[in-house]
């Protein structure tokens, strides 16, 4: 079996450092094509144009100027992600989930991008009367649109799963990309990996600080993948590529040793930290995920389920157990979501508890009054 990715993941590169896999590296770029040139622009204190900074905006000029290509990549599909009241601070919220309704303004929608629920947008505040509604952040949607007048002899496209719903439609995106129909590129994380522009010399990530900081343990993972693939777009025909970086934090570790040292650095540095504090792939997890309609059943189940595999005569000193606690998106689709984790040092301990206890499980009180699921070394929490 042979895997190819430029940037594996950790767990890979961990069966890498056992032996059990062998890494073979392409050190050089295809053909002629030259590392792209790889700069931060540090947010603070300038004034931004629907998200662009004037440094991006001056560069994009340059780029197109000399008849290439420009990618604006943005992880945030919609026109915005929120809308708000300025009266009262009301804001659009999905009653059946934990999250706020993203503003369709082209379709006058407000969606649910978790439960796929809609609305049209209100003509007032629904708690306070007041017309003065305005929303809230940038989506790929709102970008195309301002971006239209700044640069009105310029071709735009928008690669998203709202522009690429109909059969076909993403075919004929890339094909127009190709012909040089399109000078601007806007798209998400479907513009990320597997394409080839020859044209495209400037690539810009718009908002990267929401990856910096989250609950997620493998975020840091996740957006060096990205950063790596979005940033391989650029430059890849003999042509100069650039890659810019909108971010408040410049001066962050996980976009340093990204610029300066690439991601074989990056992944080496995040392998030693989840080694020091005993995260995956250095222990095994099991995510055993439960819900309801009522947050009463659910939390009740899995503190059951915890008491059994307390009891239980596999258990030993190494095994860690957390929960039950709310998932990090505690409510969806009208139903709440809590979540029990165990950790151990060894998957076949781990396995061979669970497996001794699934028959136990069917006789909990609450086992018929939930839906619940077992999650072995999820990936995502």
């Amino acid at each position: 079996m042979v895997m190819g990715s430029a940037t594996p993941a950790l767990e890979t590169l961990h069966n890498v450092q056992l032996g059990k896999y062998r890494q073979l590296k392409l050190t050089q770029r295809a053909g002629n094509a030259k590392p792209a040139a790889q700069h931060l622009i540090d947010l603070k204190g300038l004034p931004l144009k629907v998200g662009l900074s004037q440094p991006l905006l001056k560069s994009m000029q340059h780029h197109l100027k000399n008849g290439n290509q420009v990618m604006l990549f943005l992880n945030r599909r919609g026109y915005a992600p929120a809308l708000l009241c300025h009266e009262c601070g009301w804001i659009a919220e999905c009653q059946r989930c934990d999250r706020y309704y993203t503003l369709h303004q082209n379709h006058r929608q407000l969606r649910c991008h978790h439960c796929d629920s809609q609305r049209p947008v209100p003509h007032q505040c629904p708690q306070c009367g007041s017309t003065h509604l305005v929303s809230v952040g940038v989506g790929t949607e709102q970008l195309e649109n301002e971006l239209t007048p700044l640069f009105p002899d310029t071709p735009i496209t928008r690669i998203d799963r709202d522009t690429t719903s109909r059969k076909g439609s993403l075919e004929q995106h890339l094909a127009d990309i190709h012909r040089g129909g399109a000078r601007i590129l806007i798209g998400t994380q479907m513009l990320a990996k597997g394409h080839h522009f020859p044209d495209v010399t400037l690539v810009a990530l718009l908002d990267v600080d929401g990856a910096l900081f989250s609950a997620d343990f493998r975020s840091a993972e996740r957006f060096a993948q990205l950063y790596t693939q979005v940033s391989g777009r650029a430059g890849r025909a003999g042509k100069q590529g650039e890659v810019l970086l909108q971010t408040h934090h410049p001066e962050h570790p996980l976009l340093q040793i990204l610029l300066q040292q690439g991601y074989d650095a990056f992944a080496k540095q995040a392998l030693a930290e989840r080694n020091s504090v005993f995260l995956p792939p250095y222990t095994s997890h099991i995510l055993l995920r439960s819900d309801d309609h009522d947050n009463q059943q659910a939390p009740l189940f899995l503190q059951q389920l915890r008491n059994l595999l307390e009891a239980s005569p596999l258990k030993d000193e190494s095994l860690w157990i957390m929960g039950p606690v709310p998932a990090l998106q505690s409510k969806r689709g009208g139903r709440f979501r809590w979540q029990l984790l165990l950790q151990h040092p060894s998957r076949r301990v781990l396995q061979q508890l669970m497996k001794s206890s699934l028959p136990l499980i069917g006789t909990l009180p609450q086992a018929r009054k939930v839906k619940w699921t077992l999650d072995v070394d999820p990936i995502d929490s």
